[in-house]
């Protein structure tokens, strides 16, 4: 089984690499979306879901393999600053990159560790729209859309992280990052299922 998911991990990133030009060394450089000592250094980067559980990774790179329930993801996360200064999310990369604001009004944005889904997550986090609008899925705005305006607004003092990745029914995918709001992100992402499992990474 493992050596099975491993060969596939390796197809895909040979695909993803030659598709991006970009080396493993440069995906490997950066393991942080700020400089070491930045006041604004953001502790996770990586995140992933199999479907039960979800998590967050301290680096660039993450995998998780669970049951296959339906629903995986990949993606990275990065610090875009204040509520304030926000103007919307735009990654460059695969044509399938979802992009989803996090808002740090909980600590489970920003604090390495794996998650139940199960619990709802304990901060506000939702899904780019057209037209610079935000559907809600957790936190007090839960269910709503929200203009970029009323985003500023209802989440002033916090700070706004993209999350971008791929996701899928727990079906084969993948993809790939160049840069995300003009920052360079390269990253190669993946949703493998062999066998009853699914393996979530973002390398």
């Amino acid at each position: 089984m493992t050596g099975k998911i491993a060969t596939r991990i390796a197809a895909v990133l040979a695909v993803a690499i030659t598709i991006t030009g970009i080396g493993i060394s440069a995906a490997s450089a950066s393991t942080s979306s700020h400089p070491a000592g930045s006041a604004s250094a953001l502790p996770v980067r990586a995140e992933a879901d199999n479907g039960t559980t979800w998590t967050l990774y301290s680096g660039q790179l993450g995998a998780t393999t669970g049951s296959n329930a339906g629903y995986a993801d990949a993606g990275e996360v990065v610090w875009l600053g204040a509520v304030s200064s926000f103007a919307g999310i735009t990654a460059k990369g695969s044509a399938n990159l979802a992009e989803n604001i996090w808002i740090t009004d909980g600590s489970e944005a920003t604090v390495p560790g794996t998650h139940q889904l199960s619990t709802p997550a304990n901060f506000s986090y939702g899904f780019q729209q057209a037209g610079d609008t935000y559907y809600m899925d957790s936190g007090a705005y839960a269910g709503q859309t929200l203009t970029l305006a009323q985003v500023k607004a209802d989440f002033a003092g916090y700070d706004v992280l993209a999350w971008v990745g791929i996701d899928s029914s727990g079906t084969a995918d993948n993809g790939y990052i160049t840069s995300v709001n003009g920052k360079l992100v390269p990253a190669v992402l993946g949703i493998l299922p062999v066998g009853g499992k699914v393996t979530a990474f973002a390398i």
